[in-house]
C-alpha cells in the first residue's frame, strides 16, 4: 500500500435502458488500449441497452501508467526476420537487446508488475470500484487469457464471462507461438486458394503465394519506399499475417501485392501499420515475455525461431523474431504455463473460429475442456474472433449475457 502507484484510465457508457450492471470488455493483446476499443462501438444495441459498457488501458498501456520504451523498437522491426547471414543475425540480436537494455534503464519496476496475473486484479479492482456485483467480463484474444486468470482467482464472484478468440493458458511460449505460425501459413495458404478462385479481375493477381513470393524477393534485395514508410520483409511479413484476422483478407491482400510488384510498396505497408498499431509494442513484449519463460538465450532463441521457420517458411521468422527482445528481457517469467480450471465458476462461454490464424481453433477446444464450466461455441468462419462478425455468435452471446442462457450442445455458427 505504500509502494508505487500505477494509474488505471477507465471509460464507461452508461446502459441506454433498463440496467443489469456494468459490461466490462477487454480487445486484447497484450497492448491494446481499452479505450480505443470501447470509443468503436463494439457492442450490440441490445447489450448496450441493458449494460454500462466499461473497458480500460491495463498497467503499461496507453492512458494507464505506460511502458515507454520504444525508442528502438523501429530498428528491430526493420531488420529481416530471416537472417541470411551470421551478421544479419547479429543485427537483430543488437537490435532485440538494446529494446531489452533500455526496458531495463527506464521502466524496470513497472515491467516487474504487468504480467495478467496483475492485469486480473486490477479487473477485480475495477469490478470493486464499479460497485457491481457480480462480474460480467467479456475478453477477445489476449483478453481471454486476463478473463481466465481473474476466473481462477475468483470464480465465486462472477455473473457471466465471455472468451472469444482464445488464448489456451496451459501452452508455453514456444507451443502457443509454434501454433500461431502453422496457422497463419494455413491461412494464407486459404487466401491463395480463395484469390485462384475469384481471379485477377477481383483478386489483383493471378496466383497470391507467387505474388507474395516475388515482391518478398524484391523487397530483400532493396526495400520499397522511403522514411516512415518503408517496406522491407518484415513489413511485408506482418502485412500478409494482418490479413489472415479478418474475413476476406484476400481482397485486400491482393491489390497491394499487385502494386507492391509495380514497386509501390504503400498499401502493404498499410496493412503492416493496421498491426503494429494495435498496441503497444514494449507492453506487448514485456507480457509475453513474463508469462511464461521464453528461450532465454539469443542462441536459444535462435534454435526456436529456426523451428517456426520449418513451420512456416514465410512467416516463421516474423512470429518468432518479433519477441525476440524475450531472449534478453530484464523481467523473469513470473510462472510456468498452466490449465485454468475455474472451479466453481458459473458456465463460461468459449468462443473459437475453426480458421482462426491468431488463436488456433484448439485453443477454445482445450480451454472449454479444462475449465469446470466451459460452454464450447464454434464458429466454422476464418478470422480472429467471432462476436460482432457472426451473426449467429452476437445472438448466443447477447442472450447469455443478458438473460443467463447457457446454450445447448456446442453449438456451431457458420
Amino acid at each position: 500500500p505504500t509502494g508505487p502507484k500505477i494509474g488505471l484510465a477507465l471509460v464507461r457508457v452508461l446502459a441506454t435502458g433498463d440496467r443489469i450492471g456494468s459490461l466490462i470488455g477487454n480487445p486484447g493483446g497484450p497492448g491494446g488500449s481499452g479505450l480505443e476499443f470501447l470509443a468503436a462501438d463494439p457492442f450490440s444495441e441490445a447489450l448496450t441497452r441493458r449494460f454500462d459498457t466499461v473497458s480500460w488501458d491495463p498497467r503499461g498501456v496507453g492512458k494507464s501508467t505506460p511502458v515507454t520504451c520504444n525508442e528502438s523498437v523501429p530498428d528491430l522491426l526493420a531488420l529481416d526476420p530471416d537472417p541470411d547471414t551470421a551478421a544479419e543475425q547479429a543485427a537483430l540480436d543488437q537490435a532485440a537487446e538494446t529494446i531489452s537494455t533500455e526496458c531495463a534503464d527506464s521502466d524496470l519496476n513497472l515491467l516487474e508488475h504487468i504480467s495478467t496475473a496483475e492485469v486480473a486484479k486490477d479487473l477485480e479492482a475495477i469490478r470493486v470500484a464499479l460497485g457491481d456485483e457480480p462480474l460480467n467480463y467479456i475478453g477477445f484474444s489476449y483478453g481471454t487469457q486476463i478473463g481466465q486468470a481473474y476466473a481462477e482467482m475468483y470464480p465465486k464472484k462472477i455473473r457471466s464471462m465471455v472468451l472469444d478468440g482464445v488464448v489456451d493458458p496451459s501452452l508455453g511460449y514456444t507451443e502457443f507461438l509454434l501454433g500461431q505460425t502453422a496457422a497463419f501459413d494455413a491461412s494464407f495458404e486459404e487466401n491463395v486458394k480463395r484469390c485462384e478462385q475469384a481471379g485477377p479481375e477481383e483478386c489483383g493477381v493471378r496466383d497470391l503465394g507467387a505474388a507474395y513470393d516475388q515482391v518478398h524477393a524484391m523487397v530483400e534485395e532493396e526495400p520499397l519506399g522511403s522514411g516512415d514508410s518503408v517496406l522491407g520483409p518484415g513489413e511485408l511479413a506482418t502485412a500478409a499475417i494482418m490479413t489472415g484476422y479478418y474475413e476476406d483478407g484476400w481482397q485486400d491482400l491482393g491489390p497491394a501485392l499487385a502494386a507492391g510488384l509495380k514497386g509501390d510498396g504503400s498499401a502493404l505497408r498499410d496493412l503492416a501499420d493496421q498491426y503494429y498499431d494495435f498496441g503497444a509494442f514494449t507492453a506487448y513484449v514485456g507480457v509475453v515475455c513474463t508469462d511464461t519463460p521464453p528461450p532465454d538465450s539469443p542462441a536459444a532463441y535462435e534454435s526456436f525461431a529456426d523451428a517456426a521457420r520449418e513451420l512456416s517458411p514465410r512467416f516463421g521468422g516474423s512470429v518468432a523474431n518479433e519477441l525476440l527482445p524475450c531472449a534478453t528481457w530484464p523481467v523473469e517469467a513470473a510462472a510456468a504455463a498452466a490449465a485454468v480450471t475455474a472451479a466453481g465458476a458459473p458456465p463460461i462461454l468459449v468462443i473459437g473460429n475453426t480458421r482462426d490464424p491468431a488463436t488456433p481453433y484448439d485453443n477454445a477446444v482445450a480451454v472449454s475442456e479444462s475449465l469446470e464450466s466451459g460452454v464450447l461455441v464454434t464458429a466454422e468462419i476464418s478470422g480472429h474472433t467471432a462476436y460482432g462478425t457472426n451473426a449467429c455468435v452476437t445472438k448466443i452471446v447477447d442472450d447469455y449475457l443478458i438473460n443467463l442462457a447457457v446454450p445447448k450442445a456446442d453449438p456451431r455458427c457458420t
